[in-house]
């Protein structure tokens, strides 16, 4: 039987044309900046998405027009994701100048972006099908974890049309996993992608200094990873840890928003994806506030509500994480996929 908490359904299609890309835009702003023309945008636009949850893991299947999307440093900074994301075309595809191993994404191919850098790209009228990939379970299987942004993988690869068919068909189950099956599952599809990611890698990095900062940002996330909740972490004891200097660490961590916005939002994602299990509905903000390395429920508040404009109390009752812009969406739009995206 299926588990309707674990699956959304987002569309503009219901809405008047002149309201559809607006509704569009202010949705998946939560990861992506994206734009169209101005014909599109008055005469033919529409949207929809269909997310379901698979362990730890997100798949959203998504039909939509063209679009020109980018992830920027500010994006980066403002939303501080730091997931992979692994997209197939069922039809239309995608193209960019920063693609590794080719430019173009064809129906059958794969496209692999490390959502922690920058990217951009155009797409055509599309049907596709995204995986978003937690980086604590993918990390420590590349052999390079930093260096695999923007890689297009083709499907002349057997690894690659076996690693989309698992794409495909945990989309067409996913309502129908129990999780011990999709624990099972989560882990053997992340062995698959690193395998062909690692049989992938070349030296694509723009320089050995590039790529000094790159490995050594690894570290610095996985010890930001293992220690976020402890109420006395700071960058001078972060940087002597890591055996690295405060400037060094700052500079690292620029594109982050800087170290204590990175150290912050950790901190918040990981209170969102306790408030959002049902099994924690009734434990105190206090006790959560610690959890997360927050010194007083009431510090808690109110970085949670600098971070998402709405307050944990509105995330127990059901509500999602508002629009910067404070644009309304329509009551019966499910967009529960943007919180998903900042629980994963």
């Amino acid at each position: 039987m299926s588990d309707p908490s674990k699956r959304t359904f987002f569309t503009v299609n219901d809405l008047p044309m002149s309201q559809r890309y607006d509704v569009w835009q202010n949705s998946i702003d939560c990861i992506f900046d994206v734009e169209t023309t101005p014909e599109i945008r008055k005469n033919k636009f529409f949207a929809t998405l269909e997310a379901d949850l698979v362990g730890s893991m997100m798949l959203a299947r998504t039909k939509s027009t063209h679009q020109f999307w980018s992830r920027t440093p500010s994006a980066i900074a403002a939303d501080g994701m730091d997931h992979y994301m692994l997209q197939f075309y069922y039809s239309g595809g995608a193209s960019s100048d920063q693609g590794k191993d080719g430019s173009e994404i064809a129906p059958g191919g794969l496209m692999f972006q490390d959502l922690s850098q920058t990217a951009r790209a155009t797409t055509s009228d599309f049907d596709n099908l995204v995986i978003i990939v937690p980086r604590d379970l993918l990390e420590g299987r590349l052999v390079l974890p930093e260096d695999h942004n923007m890689r297009f993988l083709g499907n002349s690869d057997p690894m690659v049309r076996i690693l989309a068919d698992q794409i495909v068909s945990l989309k067409k189950n996913a309502p129908y996993l129990l999780p011990e099956h999709a624990s099972t599952l989560e882990h053997t599809f992340a062995e698959t992608l690193a395998s062909c990611l690692n049989s992938a890698h070349g030296q694509t990095s723009s320089s050995s200094h590039r790529r000094q900062n790159l490995e050594t940002m690894i570290s610095i996330r996985r010890y930001f990873r293992q220690n976020f909740a402890s109420p006395d972490l700071t960058p001078d004891i972060a940087a002597r840890d890591l055996g690295l200097s405060r400037s060094k660490l700052y500079q690292l961590c620029e594109d982050q928003g800087g170290v204590y916005q990175y150290i912050r939002d950790l901190r918040l994602r990981h209170a969102m994806s306790i408030l959002c299990d049902q099994q924690n509905r009734d434990r105190p903000l206090y006790d959560i506030a610690l959890e997360c390395g927050f010194s007083s429920d009431a510090s808690f508040i109110r970085a949670f509500r600098g971070k998402f404009d709405i307050t944990p109390g509105d995330i127990r009752r059901g509500h999602s994480p508002k629009r910067e812009d404070g644009a309304p969406i329509a009551d019966h739009i499910d967009t529960r996929y943007e919180k998903w995206l900042h629980t994963l």
